[in-house]
């Protein structure tokens, strides 16, 4: 059970170790006072789970102040297991709340009762170094602060889920942006074909479609510095490399703007690339839908 908790100058013993409250729950399988029936964890009906039902309780308190304080005990005495007894969330806060009437004496008995029963029916708990963390967190921290770390944790859960967020909304803009770039210079990469492509042809493309182009240019590279900023994930970095490095090779597309009708193997190897820059887009969306989607 925790103690309250210590005044300036106050002496305040350090909790058992993971051994011993191993060894604890190892000698026991139900709650410490004699008649309570309680198991140390129950089983929920619902999802068969077993969930902690319990608290390891000092006879004599941890810290100074506390129930039973001991001034004469050691600090390896008061960590021991013989000072230590498993009792259920209810009598684990009744013997310190009412210690006028759970001698040290009293709890003794106790102990030796339950040891006396581990004996005789060898039923006991097994803990995982997991569940020694969420017994100490239950028997040895306050109300306060258990809240408050509960608090603290669902805020960096929510700081998780806003980032997760942003860095989505991102790639889906930065994709999407591709996308409107590549199916721009493909439809230019046709037009190039005809008789009709000359430089009037192209000045006109150009003002039809120039501006939609640059913004979509412009967001890709503003999007990978804030995504740059908001991960250190090496796949969606490299990604993001393949994707910037893709999209940076602007004279691939000299052909185009050269005033005249286009070659077929220029336009082959145009088309080439911008299947190539859609696959890098793909290929760093469903990475990125990998990396980034919500833990279950």
């Amino acid at each position: 059970m925790s103690n309250p908790s210590p005044s300036a100058g106050s002496i305040e013993h350090r909790t058992p170790t993971e051994g011993t409250i191993k060894q604890l729950y190892g000698t026991a399988w139900r709650c410490g006072e004699p008649t309570c029936k309680k198991p140390l964890y129950r089983l929920n009906g619902d999802t068969g789970e077993y969930i902690l039902n319990s608290r390891i309780a000092h006879i004599h308190a941890r810290s100074q102040g506390g129930a039973r304080w001991d001034p004469d005990m050691s600090e390896a005495a008061n960590r021991d297991a013989s000072n230590l007894i498993p009792l259920c969330d209810t009598h684990a806060w009744e013997i310190d709340q009412t210690p006028q009437h759970f001698t040290a004496d009293v709890l003794r008995e106790w102990k030796r009762a339950q040891l006396a029963e581990y004996q005789t029916l060898q039923r006991s708990w097994s803990l995982t170094d997991v569940e020694v963390t969420d017994v100490v967190a239950a028997s040895f921290t306050t109300l306060e602060e258990r809240l408050l770390g509960g608090l603290c944790a669902a805020a960096e859960s929510a700081r998780q889920d806003e980032r997760r967020q942003r860095q989505r909304l991102l790639i889906a803009d930065t994709v999407h942006a591709a996308n409107n770039w590549t199916d721009a210079l493909q439809a230019a990469t046709l037009s190039s074909a005809g008789d009709r492509w000359n430089k009037r042809a192209i000045i006109a493309w150009v003002a039809d479609n120039g501006g939609a182009m640059a913004s979509d240019m412009q967001l890709i590279r503003s999007n990978a510095r804030k995504l740059r900023l908001e991960t250190s994930h090496p796949d969606l970095l490299e990604a993001l490399d393949a994707a910037e490095t893709a999209v940076g090779n602007p004279e691939v597309f000299d052909p185009i703007w050269r005033g005249s009708t286009t070659k077929g193997e220029e336009r082959a190897a145009i088309y080439r690339h911008l299947n190539h820059v859609k696959r890098v887009f793909l290929d760093l969306e469903e990475i990125a839908i990998k990396i980034l989607a919500d833990p279950i």
